[in-house]
């Protein structure tokens, strides 16, 4: 494992920060979002510091508590943090909603996103009704910790007895999602479209995603983008160019290991820069036609749930700061 050596923002944007001052020389007030091309960084200015809009997901660290990611992952220095729904339940057989939000006020981390909805397309009459029951109880959970996106994931081929054609599926994936932004949208939270790029995925391109969420026209449904399930699609990066920025919520950042595509599974999600991914390349194209959310680094690596939490945030973190440098 590289060593991990903590940095000041100020350090490691050093070599360029005169050319940004040169740039930036006026008092600002509040927030704004800047893309500075010199340094080839999506920045935040606020309150006169400079910072990178990093989240840190809890399937990372899997077995340790939605208490223990929120202190480890701030202690690193990570601003955003998704909920994994199966932490936060097992938190709430101990604390209410309310004693959770405090928790994350007084650490000053904001949740980005509460994960997920899964498998929730291509459902009997009976399966979607179980769906959209889970959706609103995970739209209220985040409406409390004022969490505003909700991930939804398509299901599997392999999970339906009969295989739909790819109109069968587009049809269902927008029935659903509109029937889950009406149940949202009373709670303040968006829905995020997810693509798994599995060969056996009933979307499993960034293409067809985007095509079903262009289709509803909704400013409250978009995308999760990942890079695992990107490059394992094999969809060119140049087809983020269609892409129209704000229809993209969220980035999961994951690199991926050195194995034939057909073998890969999400344990062979690895951190950035220990894999085959052009993940930078990927990340100078979403910063160059507009995106400028978080990226949040989400590992399911099972070698990574034996590490101790702040190790796991503490490398993840340099790992997310050296794939902007």
């Amino acid at each position: 494992m590289r060593s991990v050596r903590s940095r000041s923002i100020q350090e490691f944007l050093r070599p360029s920060f005169g050319k940004l001052l040169s740039v930036v020389k006026a008092y600002v007030f509040g927030t704004y979002v800047l893309p500075f091309k010199t340094i080839g960084l999506t920045l935040v200015w606020l309150k006169g510091e400079l910072v990178m809009k990093l989240g840190f997901n809890g399937a990372t660290t899997m077995k340790a508590s939605l208490f223990e990611d929120a202190r480890a992952s701030k202690k690193a220095g990570f601003e955003y943090l998704e909920l994994r729904d199966n932490k936060l339940e097992d938190l709430l057989t101990k604390k209410d909603l309310e004693e959770i939000k405090k928790f994350l006020q007084d650490l000053s981390i904001q949740p980005i996103a509460m994960n997920s909805l899964e498998r929730a397309t291509l459902q009997d009459e009976m399966g979607r009704q179980e769906v959209l029951k889970r959706g609103e109880t995970l739209c209220r959970y985040s409406s409390v910790l004022d969490c505003p996106i909700l991930i939804v994931v398509p299901s599997f081929l392999h999970d339906v007895l009969r295989k739909p054609s790819r109109e069968e599926i587009k049809e269902d994936a927008c029935a659903l999602l509109a029937q889950l932004e009406r149940i949202a949208r009373p709670y303040g939270v968006k829905i995020a479209f997810e693509f798994l790029g599995f060969a056996n995925s009933s979307v499993n391109t960034l293409s067809f995603c985007y095509e079903i969420v262009e289709e509803l026209d909704n400013p409250n449904i978009g995308l999760t983008i990942d890079t695992f399930h990107f490059f394992l699609s094999n969809e060119p990066i140049s087809v983020l160019e269609t892409v129209n920025p704000e229809k993209i919520f969220l980035i999961h950042v994951a690199d991926v290991e050195g194995l034939p595509r057909h073998q890969l599974t999400d344990a062979n999600r690895v951190l950035p820069g220990d894999g085959v991914a052009p993940l930078k390349p990927f990340v100078r194209k979403v910063q160059e036609i507009g995106y400028q959310g978080v990226f949040s680094i989400e590992l399911f690596n099972p070698m990574l749930w034996e590490w101790d939490v702040e190790q796991v945030t503490q490398v993840c973190y340099q790992r997310m700061r050296e794939l902007f440098q």
